[in-house]
């Protein structure tokens, strides 16, 4: 007796159920891949704050950002910009982790989704935590109030969930006027990228995907720094598929009194 192979009729329901099958699970394994990346990049920041810490116990201040512009074999690639002890406004405006500065490789740098880290730290002239001793608190009395506060409400930048935020409102996270101003903000881009750095130089200016929502732009990267009040701020916010509020970066940003502390440079009752 001769085995009977399969009819078309069979093999095209065999390819139906398959079909079905894969646009079932397909988004299931997407989700999964981009819940890895994003875990992934959140233990990758949370590795480059310890480098900040490493840097800030050294220097007693934190290192000014490096430009992310710079084409890929520049000597100063990945090397912290600074002028006389001030950063360079293009080091600021473009800032990303100065991988070389922290004793890094690019790699260290870069998040999931293959951009560079946005670095952006308070570098105000006058009161830069950038600047020698920047972040040495421990002259400080605790004990004397407001000492303290005064120092930490000129520096800092606030955190915002939302734009605008006016000082004092329920979309402010972190405040200098409570001496909660944050330090620096390390930003992924998020899976879109917009609004990073790519390795060599290049600006991701338009999203690849979905975006950019109005709080991601606040967070791009090739914009002045912002210290202007009341928009001296930057956002974290949850993650938002929305087009109209699209929002996919991740960000870390710690306090002054909390790098400050790691660093064993809090103030200090003499």
């Amino acid at each position: 007796m001769k085995n009977r192979g399969f009819s078309l009729v069979e093999m095209a329901l065999v390819l139906l159920v398959m079909g079905i099958m894969g646009a079932m699970f397909l988004p299931l394994t997407n989700t999964m891949m981009d819940h890895n990346k994003r875990q992934d990049t959140k233990a990758k920041l949370d590795s480059l704050e310890k480098a900040f810490t490493r840097f800030v116990m050294i220097h007693r201040r934190l290192p000014c950002p490096a430009n992310g512009a710079l084409l890929t074999g520049n000597v100063n690639e990945g090397l912290e910009q600074s002028a006389g002890g001030v950063c360079t406004a293009l080091g600021l405006n473009n800032g990303v982790v100065p991988w070389r500065t922290l004793g890094l490789v690019q790699n260290d740098v870069i998040d999931a989704w293959g951009a560079l880290v946005t670095y952006k730290v308070w570098g105000v002239t006058a009161t830069a935590l950038t600047a020698n001793d920047g972040l040495d608190m421990s002259g400080l009395n605790p004990t004397v109030s407001p000492v303290v506060l005064n120092w930490l409400s000129v520096r800092g930048f606030r955190l915002c969930r939302a734009t605008p935020c006016a000082p004092g409102s329920a979309s402010e996270l972190a405040s200098k006027a409570t001496g909660n101003g944050i330090a620096y903000f390390l930003i992924s881009h998020g899976p879109n990228k917009v609004g990073a750095y790519l390795p060599g130089g290049t600006f991701s200016g338009a999203a690849s995907g979905a975006g950019p929502g109005p709080l991601e732009n606040i967070n791009r990267n090739n914009l002045a720094l912002r210290t202007i009040s009341p928009n001296d701020f930057y956002v974290d916010a949850l993650f938002d598929e929305n087009p109209a509020s699209y929002y996919d970066d991740l960000v870390l940003h710690p306090s002054i009194i909390k790098v400050a502390s790691d660093a064993g440079l809090q103030p200090k009752n003499p």
